[in-house]
């Protein structure tokens, strides 16, 4: 059997990543070890993951401490270094992973040809509050079959790298993450992991990656917010024009369905920043126009109408006049 091993990147995660490590106690799959990054937190989360591991953890594990901030994706880098096993499992600090996981996805991996770069499955996001899980969302479902990589940067129900494996040769190949990003970097290294090899599907009929919630900020949004809308919509369609390598929309020779969640996508992301930040709203339109030099809004066809003539701003403009009549009904009813 081979081993798995479990790349876990912390930061300030005292409140949360003893469930993290009891639920990773838990799995099945006999062959593992845990390298623990501390980014430099200034609570007591290297006391905290100490002392659970040495209270009964089943398998080998470290503790790497960096005495600098270095954000995840150069945390996971140096644990990356450190590894013995074959195939990887990047776990945050605040997931969770169902108990058979690792043991039906490497099923799959110990029989996967050279060519298989990495593994995936379902996985969902939840609430754990009180000892108990709660859904937020259904479960999700990615299929990468017949599809560029690019559309690991694409959807709700896009590849999550957490839900997967990837092969550890491969990822020293393609020199693991991009240290520069703070957002999209799991994304961007799945494209990257998509180009260098396959990404093999391990259905499940129950998600096997757990992403964790939290109620009490936004994820994405203006002040107080996690991240900022701007430089996270800035980030995703810079990676997408990345992972393009130079080719418009029409050159990739996207399916229909793929082109339009694209487009759906970058509507999503412009509609955000037109109503937050007109001068970031012209920057991503700019961007985007490497896709597609007539990018406009998918929706609502007027809009679309309107910017295939006027402009992508223009087509705002008007979409936002015909959302006001809906938005008076809502507030006087």
């Amino acid at each position: 059997m081979s081993l798995v091993s479990v790349i876990m990147p912390t930061h300030n995660a005292e409140r949360w990543v003893v469930d993290t490590l009891d639920n990773l106690n838990a799995q099945t799959w006999p062959h593992i070890e845990l390298i623990v990054v501390d980014d430099a937190s200034s609570d007591g989360t290297v006391a905290a993951v100490r002392r659970t591991l040495a209270d009964g953890f089943r398998h080998p594990w470290q503790i790497i401490e960096l005495d600098r901030n270095v954000g995840p994706s150069a945390a996971r880098n140096v644990a990356l270094k450190a590894v013995k096993g074959d195939w990887v499992q990047y776990l945050d600090s605040d997931d969770f992973l169902a108990p058979d996981k690792l043991a039906l996805q490497m099923a799959v991996c110990e029989a996967a040809p050279a060519d298989v770069a990495a593994v995936y499955s379902p996985w969902r996001r939840c609430y754990f509050e009180n000892g108990e899980i709660s859904w937020e969302g259904p479960l999700v479902r990615p299929t990468m079959a017949g599809r560029a990589p690019l559309m690991c940067l694409v959807g709700n129900d896009r590849v999550l790298h957490g839900a997967g494996l990837a092969r550890r040769s491969v990822l020293d190949r393609i020199g693991g993450f991009d240290e520069t990003l703070r957002f999209w970097e799991c994304e961007e290294v799945t494209v990257r992991l998509a180009k260098a090899g396959r990404l093999e599907p391990v259905p499940s009929d129950e998600p096997l990656y757990l992403w964790r919630v939290h109620r009490e900020a936004a994820y994405i949004g203006g002040e107080g917010a996690r991240y900022q809308t701007r430089a996270v919509a800035q980030s995703w369609i810079e990676q997408m024009v990345k992972a393009a390598d130079g080719r418009t929309f029409d050159q990739m020779g996207l399916s229909p369905a793929d082109r339009a969640d694209i487009l759906a996508d970058t509507t999503e992301w412009a509609r955000r920043l037109y109503g937050e930040d007109l001068g970031a709203f012209r920057q991503f339109v700019q961007t985007a126009k490497a896709l597609d030099p007539r990018i406009g809004p998918a929706h609502p066809a007027y809009a679309s109408a309107v910017s295939r003539v006027f402009g992508y701003e223009a087509a705002e403009a008007v979409a936002r006049l015909g959302r006001i009549p809906g938005a008076l009904l809502r507030r006087f009813r």
